[in-house]
Parts: structure tokens; C-alpha cells; sequence
């Protein structure tokens, strides 16, 4: 048992558990060696322990670990004794139905399921959609292998005959054959240009995770399978992902991050998760079609290695990297009806096999709080993320507020209490946005999922997670006018750049034939500056009205908007930056709670001038107290389009910093309206 175990059962008040864990804890370390790191955490096992103690009403033993460090040597922890003392003796003099009964304590609804392998109800239309999304999938994909034989055959002849047609359907089922087959493999290959995976076996895994080894042999026994093949990975952040196309030739792979932030109970039921994959095949479907993306995905890696290390064209490089980038991202969008929704039946296995819901509640909120680094830090995803990110159990970028608010609620940094800090997922569950923002995630958002899981701990009679039936009492109680106000218009301007793009593209196509060749070139230009022009005009309005305020504020905010920007004022303390593409840099502002992204713009005459002086200007802010007013919006990622950054205490190295999102957006398309017109003025006349 580990003391972060111990403490997460304190914290979500599992008195009892917490009790066997510490004492356990306690009782390892007496038997070790003493070292100064140990006794530290001796001391503040004992201090958790007195506490939980004290919650179940036996106030005695709380005493008799408090009088034992009466006379400790360190004032501060002499001074904790002698307070909690005397609030333990108070609560041994209080009348006993001032108490709550060790009895009751006992009898109380368990936090798992007595015994694994449970029957649980699953929605039908969760399953009906899952059925649906399968056949959907593997049609689409044959159908596109098709269309592009059917392509080939009409440059050979003009005529589409029955013979013709019958060699594209045979063309189409050897070949979706070959790549069925071969996906694993190329897997395999693209990912060995990712990272290094050492291949382990359960002996290996059974030290670390004993739950997790008897819940893989206890399925493959169940199914008559071979035990999947296991990868190690030395990636810090969490992961867990299963992929192949025939059960005897999975491979599960499983990061040192994953058993890094989870308990062994938590590692079992994200590995049973995976192999609920394996039980109801939607494992096959999805490695079928992700291999193809991977190889686009290795032509990435490729290319931005190149525009690293070459110093000719390098930018031409880093531009075709970040295209193949974006074919990679769209090629994933084939899978994620099937990954979606297979994902509820694979959490329902989960609880079904081990009897513990609530485990893989906690354990997706605490690879939230894993994955959470990379997008608080704003720095491009490992690698190990991004290529499994349709295989994977949680999508880093959807995750991203809860795992921020986890991090805080997980240090002790903010005033508020737990159950406001849980209050993040509101807007997984009832904000309409969050409808949109899922669409384009792999992964249902951490919020639905835990309600869903909730739900089998009902089933089960357990405790809940997090208080989620009192959260969908609150949610129930928001204003859902104000919710759903403005939304269908929001969304149209939310997409308004694509969607002028695609009408010029299809007019321009149209009738290019009618005016000249360039119509399709200048009606993208025009849908596309105005469309963006739309979109600013929402994202940084004038301020009427600024809000202080601070990021768990910001973080729990049911209403929040990835469109509209709120003029906030968020005040703490500038602890870096990263530079990305210019004009903008990421900078970094921790408040009383946490970390949130600023996304800073240059004005147009610094974007010209030296770098060097904008670093400077930078360096002067870094460990500052400052004043960052801006727009706050929450999306994929919960950002801070900054405005100003303003220094509490100016002195002439530290100087306000002006951010200019609505010049920049404005000036850009401004710029591709009039480009289009220009172009589309200049060619009509030739």
C-alpha cells in the first residue's frame, strides 16, 4: 500500500480504507530502515490516520497517536499534537449520538464489489449504437477502398461494365484482406519510430500490479486466449492501449506514467478496459483502420525531423510536417464513432470483471491529472500520445480542465471545497458545446463517463465518486436558457471559416468554367477572411465588463464558452514561456490554485524587430506578480487569449506587456478578403 493511496481514501472520505491502508503503510516502514525521507512520511501517515480515526469515532486511538508526538523534536509537528489533541478530547467527552457509531461505519455501502466478475445493464441505445457504429465503420472504409478502384478503372475505360464492377469488389476484398491483416504489423513498425517498447511478461508485471496480472489470466482463461503480448513503455505520461486484429495477436502496451499516478485496483480495471476491447472485437475494427493513419503519422515524425536538423528551407519542411499532421488528425476522424462508443462498453466490462466501478472513475481522473502537464505547459504531446491517440483510454486534449482542477484538488492548493472543485464536470454534462467538442475527440469527455459509471455503482450498491448524483442535482437546477442561448448561431460562426471555405471551393469548381481557373482560389480567400473575421468578432469583444477572478473559478464555470471570450482579470505570478509559431508565445501564470496557458500576441512592429528584445521583456516578467486581463475561453484546452499583462510592482526592467489578438486576426483577414478580391478582379480582366 502506498501513502498516496492512503490519502485519496481521506480524501474522499473512505475512512475505513484509508485506516487499513496507512496502518499497513506504518507497519512496512517499521520494519525498514529508518531514513529521514521515511520518517517524514512515518509522521504524515500518522497524521492522516489520527485524522480518519477521528471520522469514525474512535477518538481514543486518535489520542494515543497524538500524545506520542507531544515532545517530538520538530515545533511544527509538536504544535499539530497539541491542536489535535485536544479536538480528539473533545470529541471523546461529546455524547455519543454526537458520534458516529464504528457500527454504522461498518455497515456503510462499500466502496467495490465484494467479488468480481458481475452482471451489469448497459443502455440499448449505448448498445445499439455501438453495433451500428462497427458496421458503419467497416462499410465506409470498404467503400472507400472501393471508390478509389472504381477511380482507377474509369481512367482505363469509360465504360463501367458488370465485369469492371465485379474486379473492383474483388480488388476490394483482397486488398481490405492484405490490410487487415498486416495492420498489427505496420503498428508495429511506425511505433518502433516513436518510442522503445521492451517487451515484458506477467512474471514482470506481477510485482507491480497483482490485481492487474490476475485479471489479464483470468480473461484469457475466460475466453480461451493466449495472454496478449506486453510492451513496457518509459513515457511519464499515463497510457494504456491495446491493439491487433485477431485475439491471439494482441498487443496491450502500458506506460511507467500509468503506474506512476495509479493504485493497483486502478491499473486492473484500465487494463480490463482494454481487453473489454478484445470481448466484444471493436479492438479488430479500430487497428483496421488506424494503421493506414499511422504511416501518414511516421511521414510526420520524418519530415519535422528534417525541418530540425536541416538549415536550408526549413520552414518549407516544418510546413509539410504540419500538413501531414493535419491529413493524420483528419484520417482519425474514420475511427472515432466505433472508439467512441465502444469505450462505454468497454467501461462496463471493466466493472463487470473486477466488481469496481468506481476505481476506473478515479483512474480517468487521475490520467487526467497526468496528461494535464502538456496542456497547462502549452508544449506539443509526446509522441506515445499522439500516435495512439485513437487507441488510447483518455484523450489528452478533452481532459484537459479536469485533469487541471484533479492537479489542484489533489495538492490542497485551492480554499474551495471538494465539492466545488467537482462541480468541473457540469460542463461535460450539460453545456451544449460539449456535444461538439466530443465529436472531435476519440474518447467520450471524463464527465458522461463517470456518470455512467456511477451508475453501475448504483447498480452495484456501492458508494459513488465525487458526489455525482448531487452534481446532476445541480446540474438540473442550472439556467438552461442562458445554456443553450445563442448556441446554434454560435456554432455557425464557430465554423463559419470552414464552411465559407468549403461553399467557395464548391461554387468556384462549379463555374470556374464559366468565368476562369482562379474563381475556386479567390472564393477561398474571401469565405476564409471573412469567416475568421465572424469568429473574432466573438472571440475578443470590447470590454464592458472585466471579472476578476482565478483559474478554478474560471475551470468550474458550467457556462463557459470555446467561441464566446469573457473579459476576465486573473492575477498571480508569470513562471515561464514557451515560444511556438509566431506571432504568438505561450506564457505560463500560476495563480493560489494552479497553472493556466496565456496565448500572447505580438504587435506588428516587435514581430519584426530582434527576437532577442521580446525575450527580454519576457525574462524581466518570469517570477513577477502581474495583473493578465484577456478572454477566457474553454474548448479543447482552457486558455487565456491575454490582452494586457500587467506588472503589480513596476520598475523600468519590468514593463506592461499589450497583446493584439483583434488587430491580427482583424489584419489577417482583411488581408485574404481583399487578396481574394484583388485576384479575382485581376483575372476577369484576362
Amino acid at each position: 500500500m502506498s501513502l498516496k493511496a492512503g490519502k485519496e481514501a481521506l480524501a474522499n472520505k473512505r475512512y475505513t480504507e484509508a485506516i487499513a491502508i496507512l496502518l499497513e503503510y506504518c507497519q512496512d516502514l517499521r520494519s525498514q530502515t529508518q531514513e529521514l525521507a521515511q520518517q517524514r512520511q512515518y509522521i504524515q501517515a500518522q497524521m492522516w490516520l489520527a485524522s480518519a480515526y477521528q471520522h469514525t469515532g474512535r477518538a481514543d486511538k486518535a489520542i494515543a497517536i497524538c500524545e506520542k508526538f507531544i515532545d517530538h523534536g520538530d515545533p511544527h509537528v509538536q504544535t499539530w499534537a497539541i491542536q489535535a489533541l485536544k479536538t480528539a478530547n473533545l470529541d471523546l467527552l461529546s455524547s455519543p449520538s454526537e458520534q458516529p457509531a464504528v457500527s454504522s461505519v461498518i455497515k456503510s455501502k462499500p466502496n467495490r464489489y465484494r467479488k468480481p466478475n458481475v452482471t451489469l445493464s448497459l443502455e440499448p441505445s449505448t448498445q445499439l449504437l455501438f453495433i451500428l457504429s462497427m458496421i458503419g465503420t467497416i462499410c465506409l472504409i470498404l467503400g472507400m477502398v472501393m471508390a478509389a478502384f472504381l477511380g482507377l478503372i474509369s481512367i482505363i475505360t469509360v465504360t463501367l461494365t458488370t465485369g469492371w464492377l465485379f474486379v473492383a469488389m474483388g480488388a476490394t476484398a483482397i486488398a481490405g484482406t492484405i490490410l487487415f491483416f498486416m495492420a498489427p504489423w505496420l503498428i508495429d513498425i511506425t511505433h518502433k519510430q516513436f518510442y522503445r517498447t521492451q517487451w515484458i511478461t506477467l512474471a514482470d508485471l506481477e510485482p507491480k500490479a497483482p490485481e492487474a496480472v490476475a485479471v489479464i489470466e483470468g480473461f484469457c482463461e475466460a475466453h480461451n486466449m493466449d495472454i496478449p503480448k506486453i510492451g513496457w513503455v518509459e513515457d511519464d505520461n499515463p497510457a494504456v492501449f491495446l491493439y491487433g486484429v485477431l485475439p491471439n495477436s494482441t498487443r496491450l502496451i502500458i506506460s511507467r506514467g500509468l503506474f506512476n499516478i495509479l493504485d493497483d485496483e486502478e491499473i486492473a480495471v484500465a487494463i480490463a478496459h482494454q481487453l473489454g476491447r478484445v470481448a466484444n472485437w471493436s479492438f479488430s475494427v479500430v487497428t483496421f483502420v488506424t494503421a493506414p493513419s499511422q504511416i501518414i503519422y511516421l511521414v510526420h515524425v520524418w519530415l519535422s525531423r528534417i525541418g530540425f536538423k536541416v538549415k536550408v528551407a526549413k520552414h518549407l519542411w516544418q510546413l509539410l510536417a504540419a500538413i501531414a499532421l493535419i491529413l493524420y488528425r483528419l484520417s482519425n476522424y474514420l475511427i472515432f464513432g466505433v472508439s467512441r462508443s465502444s469505450v462505454y462498453v468497454g467501461d462496463r466490462f471493466a466493472a463487470e470483471v473486477t466488481g469496481n466501478p468506481n476505481a476506473m472513475s478515479r483512474a480517468l481522473a487521475k490520467m487526467a491529472r497526468g496528461l494535464a502537464n502538456y496542456t497547462q505547459l502549452g508544449q506539443a504531446p509526446s509522441r506515445l500520445l499522439e500516435s495512439s491517440l485513437s487507441l488510447g483510454s483518455c484523450d489528452y486534449r478533452t481532459s484537459s480542465s479536469v485533469g487541471i482542477v484533479f492537479q489542484i484538488l489533489y495538492a490542497g492548493y485551492s480554499e474551495m471545497s471538494q465539492k466545488n472543485l467537482y462541480k468541473v464536470f457540469l460542463w461535460d454534462l450539460f453545456n451544449p458545446w460539449a456535444i461538439w467538442i466530443e465529436l472531435h475527440s476519440p474518447q467520450p469527455l471524463i464527465g458522461k463517463r463517470v456518470k455512467a459509471l456511477t451508475a453501475y455503482a448504483h447498480q452495484l450498491g456501492l458508494t459513488e465518486e465525487y458526489e455525482f448524483s448531487q452534481l446532476i442535482d445541480d446540474g438540473k437546477s442550472l439556467n438552461s436558457r442562458l445554456l443553450h442561448k445563442n448556441f446554434i448561431g454560435d456554432l455557425i460562426v464557430e465554423t463559419a471559416p470552414y464552411t465559407f471555405v468549403a461553399i467557395g471551393l464548391g461554387i468556384g469548381w462549379g463555374f470556374y468554367w464559366l468565368y476562369n481557373t482562379w474563381l475556386p482560389l479567390s472564393l477561398i480567400a474571401i469565405g476564409s477572411g471573412i469567416g475568421n473575421m465572424l469568429r473574432g468578432s466573438l472571440r475578443y469583444p470590447d470590454y464592458a465588463k472585466v471579472t476578476s477572478t482565478n483559474l478554478v473559478n474560471l475551470l468550474i464555470d458550467p457556462y463557459a464558452s470555446p467561441l464566446r471570450g469573457k473579459p476576465v482579470q486573473v492575477p498571480g505570478e508569470l513562471v515561464g514561456y514557451t515560444v511556438s509559431d509566431l506571432p504568438d508565445y505561450d506564457l505560463k501564470l500560476e495563480d493560489q490554485s494552479g497553472i493556466i496557458r496565456l496565448n500572447y500576441v505580438l504587435d506588428f512592429k516587435t514581430f519584426f524587430a530582434d527576437p532577442a528584445i521580446m525575450l527580454r521583456k519576457l525574462e524581466n516578467l518570469v517570477g513577477e506578480s502581474v495583473l493578465a486581463t484577456g478572454w477566457f475561453r474553454r474548448g479543447n484546452i482552457p486558455v487565456l487569449d491575454v490582452s494586457v499583462i500587467q506588472p503589480v510592482l513596476r520598475d523600468r526592467h519590468s514593463t506592461p506587456l499589450n497583446s493584439y489578438h483583434q488587430l491580427w486576426n482583424n489584419l489577417l483577414s482583411a488581408i485574404a478578403v481583399l487578396g481574394g478580391l484583388t485576384l479575382l478582379a485581376a483575372t476577369s480582366l484576362f
